[in-house]
Protein backbone atom coordinates (compact mmCIF):
# COMPACT_ATOMS: atom_id res chain seq x y z
CA UNK A 1 0.00 0.00 0.00
CA UNK A 2 1.57 3.25 -0.99
CA UNK A 3 2.18 5.85 1.60
CA UNK A 4 0.10 8.82 2.02
CA UNK A 5 1.28 12.12 0.67
CA UNK A 6 -0.21 15.54 0.44
CA UNK A 7 -3.51 15.03 2.24
CA UNK A 8 -6.25 17.48 1.14
CA UNK A 9 -9.51 17.90 2.97
CA UNK A 10 -12.05 16.79 0.38
CA UNK A 11 -15.06 18.42 1.98
CA UNK A 12 -13.80 21.89 1.33
CA UNK A 13 -16.85 23.08 -0.31
CA UNK A 14 -17.10 24.28 -3.83
CA UNK A 15 -20.36 25.87 -4.90
CA UNK A 16 -21.78 29.04 -6.37
CA UNK A 17 -21.79 31.96 -3.98
CA UNK A 18 -24.88 34.08 -3.82
CA UNK A 19 -24.01 37.72 -4.37
CA UNK A 20 -26.68 40.19 -3.29
CA UNK A 21 -26.80 43.22 -5.52
CA UNK A 22 -28.33 46.48 -4.35
CA UNK A 23 -30.28 48.40 -6.98
CA UNK A 24 -31.17 52.07 -7.24
CA UNK A 25 -33.75 53.99 -9.31
CA UNK A 26 -31.78 56.05 -11.80
CA UNK A 27 -35.01 57.95 -12.68
CA UNK A 28 -36.78 59.36 -9.64
CA UNK A 29 -39.99 57.40 -9.15
CA UNK A 30 -43.15 59.54 -9.77
CA UNK A 31 -41.11 62.60 -10.81
CA UNK A 32 -40.46 64.20 -14.17
CA UNK A 33 -37.04 65.31 -13.05
CA UNK A 34 -34.19 62.82 -13.19
CA UNK A 35 -31.03 62.31 -11.27
CA UNK A 36 -28.34 59.70 -11.40
CA UNK A 37 -26.47 57.92 -8.64
CA UNK A 38 -23.72 55.31 -8.43
CA UNK A 39 -24.91 51.81 -7.52
CA UNK A 40 -23.32 50.51 -4.34
CA UNK A 41 -20.69 47.76 -4.59
CA UNK A 42 -21.97 44.19 -4.50
CA UNK A 43 -22.31 42.69 -1.05
CA UNK A 44 -20.34 39.45 -0.85
CA UNK A 45 -22.09 36.62 0.97
CA UNK A 46 -19.64 33.89 2.02
CA UNK A 47 -20.54 30.22 2.00
CA UNK A 48 -20.72 28.37 5.33
CA UNK A 49 -17.19 27.02 4.86
CA UNK A 50 -15.02 26.09 7.86
CA UNK A 51 -17.60 27.03 10.47
CA UNK A 52 -16.52 25.72 13.91
CA UNK A 53 -19.13 23.34 15.27
CA UNK A 54 -19.84 21.74 11.88
CA UNK A 55 -20.13 17.95 11.83
CA UNK A 56 -20.46 15.87 8.66
CA UNK A 57 -20.88 12.10 8.44
CA UNK A 58 -20.20 10.03 5.33
CA UNK A 59 -20.65 6.33 4.59
CA UNK A 60 -19.28 4.36 1.68
CA UNK A 61 -16.81 1.75 0.49
CA UNK A 62 -13.08 1.41 -0.07
CA UNK A 63 -11.20 -1.30 -1.95
CA UNK A 64 -7.58 -2.03 -2.75
CA UNK A 65 -6.41 -4.60 -5.29
CA UNK A 66 -2.77 -5.65 -5.70
CA UNK A 67 -2.06 -7.50 -8.95
CA UNK A 68 1.36 -9.02 -9.61
CA UNK A 69 2.81 -9.50 -13.07
CA UNK A 70 3.94 -12.97 -11.98
CA UNK A 71 1.77 -14.07 -9.04
CA UNK A 72 2.88 -17.07 -6.99
CA UNK A 73 2.01 -18.78 -3.69
CA UNK A 74 4.68 -16.61 -2.06
CA UNK A 75 3.41 -13.48 -3.83
CA UNK A 76 -0.34 -13.85 -4.46
CA UNK A 77 -2.69 -11.31 -5.89
CA UNK A 78 -4.75 -9.58 -3.23
CA UNK A 79 -8.06 -7.76 -2.85
CA UNK A 80 -9.17 -5.95 0.28
CA UNK A 81 -12.71 -4.57 0.57
CA UNK A 82 -14.19 -2.37 3.30
CA UNK A 83 -17.23 -0.45 4.38
CA UNK A 84 -16.26 3.02 5.63
CA UNK A 85 -17.61 5.50 8.14
CA UNK A 86 -16.12 8.98 7.93
CA UNK A 87 -16.98 11.55 10.60
CA UNK A 88 -15.70 15.09 10.14
CA UNK A 89 -15.69 17.90 12.66
CA UNK A 90 -14.54 21.50 12.37
CA UNK A 91 -13.21 23.45 15.34
CA UNK A 92 -11.17 26.48 16.29
CA UNK A 93 -7.51 25.44 16.39
CA UNK A 94 -5.17 26.03 19.32
CA UNK A 95 -3.27 29.35 19.26
CA UNK A 96 -0.02 27.48 18.48
CA UNK A 97 -1.52 25.64 15.47
CA UNK A 98 -0.40 26.42 11.89
CA UNK A 99 -3.81 27.90 11.01
CA UNK A 100 -6.88 29.21 12.87
CA UNK A 101 -9.18 26.26 12.05
CA UNK A 102 -8.65 22.50 12.37
CA UNK A 103 -10.66 19.99 10.37
CA UNK A 104 -10.63 16.57 11.99
CA UNK A 105 -11.64 13.45 10.07
CA UNK A 106 -12.13 10.10 11.80
CA UNK A 107 -12.33 7.21 9.32
CA UNK A 108 -13.27 3.70 10.42
CA UNK A 109 -12.92 0.67 8.15
CA UNK A 110 -15.04 -2.49 8.53
CA UNK A 111 -13.40 -5.30 6.57
CA UNK A 112 -15.65 -7.22 4.18
CA UNK A 113 -12.78 -9.03 2.38
CA UNK A 114 -9.42 -9.53 4.12
CA UNK A 115 -6.42 -8.78 1.85
CA UNK A 116 -3.51 -11.21 1.58
CA UNK A 117 -0.98 -8.47 0.83
CA UNK A 118 -0.45 -4.88 1.82
CA UNK A 119 -2.05 -3.15 4.79
CA UNK A 120 -5.48 -4.05 6.12
CA UNK A 121 -6.66 -0.62 7.27
CA UNK A 122 -8.63 -0.30 10.48
CA UNK A 123 -8.58 3.39 11.37
CA UNK A 124 -7.32 6.63 9.90
CA UNK A 125 -7.37 10.10 11.48
CA UNK A 126 -6.63 13.27 9.48
CA UNK A 127 -6.20 16.76 10.85
CA UNK A 128 -5.99 19.63 8.37
CA UNK A 129 -5.10 23.16 9.44
CA UNK A 130 -6.93 25.68 7.28
CA UNK A 131 -8.25 29.21 7.03
CA UNK A 132 -11.17 30.98 5.37
CA UNK A 133 -10.44 34.57 4.37
CA UNK A 134 -13.27 36.75 3.06
CA UNK A 135 -12.90 40.16 1.43
CA UNK A 136 -15.29 42.35 -0.53
CA UNK A 137 -15.52 39.98 -3.50
CA UNK A 138 -14.00 36.56 -2.72
CA UNK A 139 -13.62 33.85 -0.12
CA UNK A 140 -10.35 31.89 -0.12
CA UNK A 141 -9.90 28.52 1.59
CA UNK A 142 -6.25 27.82 2.34
CA UNK A 143 -4.48 24.71 3.63
CA UNK A 144 -1.36 25.23 5.77
CA UNK A 145 -0.47 21.74 7.06
CA UNK A 146 -1.92 18.29 7.75
CA UNK A 147 -1.29 15.24 9.94
CA UNK A 148 -2.46 11.71 9.10
CA UNK A 149 -2.32 8.68 11.40
CA UNK A 150 -3.13 5.18 10.13
CA UNK A 151 -3.59 1.94 12.08
CA UNK A 152 -4.02 -1.51 10.61
CA UNK A 153 -2.64 -5.02 10.14
CA UNK A 154 0.35 -5.73 7.89
CA UNK A 155 -0.87 -8.74 5.94
CA UNK A 156 2.35 -8.90 3.92
CA UNK A 157 4.32 -9.37 7.14
CA UNK A 158 1.81 -11.95 8.37
CA UNK A 159 2.32 -14.00 5.23
CA UNK A 160 6.09 -13.67 4.87
CA UNK A 161 7.22 -13.49 8.49
CA UNK A 162 4.68 -15.51 10.49
CA UNK A 163 3.95 -15.13 14.21
CA UNK A 164 1.41 -12.41 13.45
CA UNK A 165 -0.63 -10.38 13.55
CA UNK A 166 1.78 -7.57 12.76
CA UNK A 167 0.35 -4.26 13.87
CA UNK A 168 0.93 -1.43 11.41
CA UNK A 169 1.09 2.22 12.45
CA UNK A 170 2.08 5.29 10.47
CA UNK A 171 2.10 9.03 10.98
CA UNK A 172 2.51 11.42 8.06
CA UNK A 173 2.94 15.17 8.57
CA UNK A 174 2.81 17.58 5.64
CA UNK A 175 3.81 21.23 5.61
CA UNK A 176 3.66 23.35 2.47
CA UNK A 177 6.40 25.63 1.22
CA UNK A 178 3.72 28.31 1.08
CA UNK A 179 0.12 28.00 2.26
CA UNK A 180 -1.85 26.24 -0.45
CA UNK A 181 -4.96 27.97 -1.72
CA UNK A 182 -7.49 25.17 -2.14
CA UNK A 183 -10.54 27.05 -3.39
CA UNK A 184 -11.58 30.59 -4.21
CA UNK A 185 -15.25 31.51 -4.25
CA UNK A 186 -17.15 32.39 -6.34
CA UNK A 187 -16.15 29.50 -8.56
CA UNK A 188 -14.68 30.02 -11.98
CA UNK A 189 -14.99 27.13 -14.43
CA UNK A 190 -11.55 26.00 -15.62
CA UNK A 191 -8.36 24.24 -14.60
CA UNK A 192 -5.64 25.26 -12.17
CA UNK A 193 -2.22 23.71 -11.54
CA UNK A 194 -1.74 22.94 -7.85
CA UNK A 195 1.72 23.83 -6.41
CA UNK A 196 3.52 20.76 -5.03
CA UNK A 197 6.46 22.08 -2.99
CA UNK A 198 6.18 20.65 0.52
CA UNK A 199 7.94 18.79 3.31
CA UNK A 200 6.62 15.39 4.42
CA UNK A 201 7.63 13.52 7.56
CA UNK A 202 6.82 9.80 7.61
CA UNK A 203 7.08 7.41 10.56
CA UNK A 204 6.06 3.79 9.94
CA UNK A 205 6.37 0.61 11.98
CA UNK A 206 5.13 -2.95 11.58
CA UNK A 207 5.69 -5.31 14.53
CA UNK A 208 4.01 -8.23 16.31
CA UNK A 209 3.10 -8.53 19.98
CA UNK A 210 6.41 -10.25 20.70
CA UNK A 211 8.37 -7.21 19.54
CA UNK A 212 9.51 -8.70 16.23
CA UNK A 213 9.82 -5.81 13.77
CA UNK A 214 9.04 -6.49 10.13
CA UNK A 215 9.68 -2.95 8.91
CA UNK A 216 10.23 0.57 10.23
CA UNK A 217 10.96 3.98 8.75
CA UNK A 218 11.46 7.49 10.05
CA UNK A 219 12.22 9.79 7.15
CA UNK A 220 11.84 13.39 6.02
CA UNK A 221 11.18 14.25 2.37
CA UNK A 222 11.44 17.70 0.76
CA UNK A 223 9.61 18.02 -2.59
CA UNK A 224 10.10 20.84 -5.05
CA UNK A 225 7.47 22.20 -7.41
CA UNK A 226 8.53 19.78 -10.18
CA UNK A 227 8.12 16.64 -8.08
CA UNK A 228 11.84 16.07 -7.50
CA UNK A 229 12.80 15.43 -3.88
CA UNK A 230 15.48 14.97 -1.22
CA UNK A 231 14.92 12.36 1.46
CA UNK A 232 16.84 11.18 4.49
CA UNK A 233 16.27 9.26 7.72
CA UNK A 234 16.31 5.78 9.20
CA UNK A 235 14.91 2.60 7.63
CA UNK A 236 15.61 0.25 10.54
CA UNK A 237 17.86 -0.21 13.54
CA UNK A 238 21.27 1.13 12.58
CA UNK A 239 20.19 1.68 8.97
CA UNK A 240 20.02 5.11 7.32
CA UNK A 241 18.94 6.20 3.88
CA UNK A 242 19.54 9.24 1.71
CA UNK A 243 17.80 9.79 -1.63
CA UNK A 244 18.07 12.57 -4.18
CA UNK A 245 16.07 12.83 -7.39
CA UNK A 246 16.52 15.70 -9.84
CA UNK A 247 13.86 17.29 -12.07
CA UNK A 248 15.50 15.71 -15.15
CA UNK A 249 15.00 12.19 -13.77
CA UNK A 250 18.48 11.44 -12.43
CA UNK A 251 18.33 9.69 -9.05
CA UNK A 252 20.70 8.52 -6.32
CA UNK A 253 20.04 6.29 -3.29
CA UNK A 254 22.57 5.60 -0.53
CA UNK A 255 21.85 3.25 2.39
CA UNK A 256 24.31 2.79 5.24
CA UNK A 257 24.32 0.48 8.22
CA UNK A 258 24.39 -3.30 8.60
CA UNK A 259 24.47 -3.39 4.81
CA UNK A 260 25.52 -0.75 2.30
CA UNK A 261 23.72 0.00 -0.92
CA UNK A 262 24.14 2.64 -3.59
CA UNK A 263 21.83 2.91 -6.61
CA UNK A 264 22.27 5.45 -9.40
CA UNK A 265 19.61 6.00 -12.07
CA UNK A 266 20.69 7.96 -15.15
CA UNK A 267 18.63 9.52 -17.90
CA UNK A 268 17.37 7.17 -20.65
CA UNK A 269 19.64 6.47 -23.63
CA UNK A 270 18.70 5.40 -27.14
CA UNK A 271 18.89 1.76 -28.17
CA UNK A 272 18.21 -0.22 -31.33
CA UNK A 273 14.89 0.12 -33.19
CA UNK A 274 14.16 3.50 -31.58
CA UNK A 275 13.91 1.93 -28.12
CA UNK A 276 15.27 3.50 -24.94
CA UNK A 277 17.02 2.04 -21.91
CA UNK A 278 17.56 3.42 -18.42
CA UNK A 279 21.16 2.99 -17.17
CA UNK A 280 21.14 1.77 -13.56
CA UNK A 281 24.17 1.15 -11.37
CA UNK A 282 23.92 -0.86 -8.15
CA UNK A 283 26.73 -1.20 -5.61
CA UNK A 284 25.91 -3.58 -2.75
CA UNK A 285 28.50 -4.48 -0.11
CA UNK A 286 31.17 -3.16 -2.46
CA UNK A 287 30.06 -5.27 -5.44
CA UNK A 288 29.13 -3.20 -8.49
CA UNK A 289 26.62 -4.22 -11.14
CA UNK A 290 25.33 -2.24 -14.11
CA UNK A 291 21.95 -2.68 -15.81
CA UNK A 292 20.14 -1.40 -18.88
CA UNK A 293 16.52 -1.39 -17.75
CA UNK A 294 13.74 -1.22 -20.30
CA UNK A 295 12.36 2.31 -20.37
CA UNK A 296 9.27 2.06 -18.16
CA UNK A 297 8.58 5.81 -18.01
CA UNK A 298 5.13 6.88 -19.29
CA UNK A 299 5.32 7.38 -23.04
CA UNK A 300 8.87 6.03 -23.25
CA UNK A 301 11.98 8.11 -23.77
CA UNK A 302 12.71 10.88 -21.28
CA UNK A 303 10.81 11.07 -18.00
CA UNK A 304 7.90 13.53 -17.93
CA UNK A 305 8.67 17.12 -17.05
CA UNK A 306 7.61 17.95 -14.40
CA UNK A 307 7.92 14.58 -12.66
CA UNK A 308 4.66 15.18 -10.76
CA UNK A 309 1.53 17.19 -11.46
CA UNK A 310 -1.77 17.93 -9.75
CA UNK A 311 -4.52 19.78 -11.59
CA UNK A 312 -7.87 20.90 -10.20
CA UNK A 313 -10.72 21.43 -12.67
CA UNK A 314 -13.94 23.21 -11.77
CA UNK A 315 -16.53 21.66 -14.09
CA UNK A 316 -19.54 23.51 -12.73
CA UNK A 317 -23.17 22.28 -12.63
CA UNK A 318 -23.54 18.50 -12.66
CA UNK A 319 -25.85 15.62 -11.79
CA UNK A 320 -25.32 13.73 -8.55
CA UNK A 321 -24.32 10.10 -9.24
CA UNK A 322 -26.88 7.67 -7.79
CA UNK A 323 -24.14 5.36 -6.46
CA UNK A 324 -23.19 8.04 -3.92
CA UNK A 325 -26.24 7.07 -1.79
CA UNK A 326 -26.55 10.58 -0.33
CA UNK A 327 -29.11 10.77 2.51
CA UNK A 328 -29.48 14.53 2.91
CA UNK A 329 -31.44 16.98 0.73
CA UNK A 330 -29.35 18.38 -2.14
CA UNK A 331 -29.60 21.13 -4.73
CA UNK A 332 -27.34 23.18 -6.98
CA UNK A 333 -24.91 20.27 -7.52
CA UNK A 334 -21.47 21.24 -8.79
CA UNK A 335 -18.53 19.01 -9.73
CA UNK A 336 -14.83 19.62 -9.13
CA UNK A 337 -12.24 17.11 -10.38
CA UNK A 338 -8.62 16.69 -9.31
CA UNK A 339 -6.06 14.67 -11.30
CA UNK A 340 -2.54 13.77 -10.14
CA UNK A 341 0.49 11.96 -11.55
CA UNK A 342 3.89 11.24 -9.98
CA UNK A 343 7.03 9.46 -11.23
CA UNK A 344 9.62 8.23 -8.70
CA UNK A 345 12.74 7.04 -10.51
CA UNK A 346 14.39 5.58 -7.38
CA UNK A 347 11.34 3.77 -5.99
CA UNK A 348 10.60 2.76 -9.62
CA UNK A 349 6.92 3.71 -9.35
CA UNK A 350 4.43 5.71 -11.38
CA UNK A 351 1.12 6.77 -9.86
CA UNK A 352 -2.05 8.28 -11.29
CA UNK A 353 -5.07 9.42 -9.31
CA UNK A 354 -8.40 11.16 -9.84
CA UNK A 355 -10.98 12.57 -7.42
CA UNK A 356 -14.44 13.91 -8.21
CA UNK A 357 -16.16 16.01 -5.53
CA UNK A 358 -19.88 16.73 -5.89
CA UNK A 359 -21.09 19.69 -3.84
CA UNK A 360 -24.45 21.02 -2.82
CA UNK A 361 -24.54 24.69 -1.82
CA UNK A 362 -21.03 24.63 -0.40
CA UNK A 363 -20.88 21.14 1.12
CA UNK A 364 -19.36 18.05 -0.45
CA UNK A 365 -22.13 15.45 -0.54
CA UNK A 366 -20.29 12.82 -2.56
CA UNK A 367 -16.69 12.01 -3.36
CA UNK A 368 -15.44 9.41 -5.79
CA UNK A 369 -11.73 8.70 -6.10
CA UNK A 370 -9.43 6.15 -7.68
CA UNK A 371 -5.68 5.70 -7.98
CA UNK A 372 -3.25 3.32 -9.64
CA UNK A 373 0.34 2.70 -8.52
CA UNK A 374 2.55 0.77 -10.94
CA UNK A 375 5.75 -0.67 -9.49
CA UNK A 376 8.68 -1.76 -11.66
CA UNK A 377 11.90 -3.72 -11.25
CA UNK A 378 14.54 -1.00 -11.21
CA UNK A 379 17.14 -3.32 -12.77
CA UNK A 380 15.02 -4.68 -15.64
CA UNK A 381 12.26 -2.11 -16.10
CA UNK A 382 9.64 -4.87 -16.08
CA UNK A 383 6.32 -4.37 -14.30
CA UNK A 384 6.25 -6.01 -10.86
CA UNK A 385 2.81 -5.09 -9.53
CA UNK A 386 -0.14 -2.76 -9.87
CA UNK A 387 -2.06 -1.43 -6.87
CA UNK A 388 -5.51 0.03 -7.52
CA UNK A 389 -7.50 1.91 -4.87
CA UNK A 390 -11.13 2.97 -5.16
CA UNK A 391 -13.28 5.04 -2.78
CA UNK A 392 -16.85 6.28 -2.89
CA UNK A 393 -18.59 8.13 -0.06
CA UNK A 394 -21.95 9.80 0.33
CA UNK A 395 -23.08 12.30 2.98
CA UNK A 396 -25.54 10.76 5.44
CA UNK A 397 -25.95 13.61 7.93
CA UNK A 398 -24.81 17.20 8.40
CA UNK A 399 -24.93 19.82 11.11
CA UNK A 400 -23.69 23.23 9.93
CA UNK A 401 -24.14 26.18 12.32
CA UNK A 402 -25.03 29.57 10.93
CA UNK A 403 -22.00 31.59 9.88
CA UNK A 404 -21.02 34.27 12.31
Amino acid sequence: MHRIRNVRRPTLLLATIAVALSTTCFTACGSSSSSSSVAPAPIFTPLPVLIPGTTLTYAGTFSEAITYASPSPQQPNSVGAYETLDRESIATAAPSAPAPIVVHRDLRYATTHVPTSGIQIQHRAIESYESSVVNDSTQAITLFASDTTTDGVDQTANRKQGNGPYKYQSTVTTGFAQPRVLFVFPLVVGSTAVPLARTVGTVERSANAGGVVYSSRNISTHYDSAGAYRENGSIGTGETTRVTTLPNGIGLLQNQGVTTLRITVARPVGGPSQTFFIPVTRVSQGVKKSFRALDWYPGGGEPPSPLATTTQTVKGPASLPSRCVVKVPTSNIQEIDTASTALDVIAATYSMGTTSDFLSNGTVVCRISSSTLSRYDIATGLLVSTTTDSTIEGLTSAVIPSAR
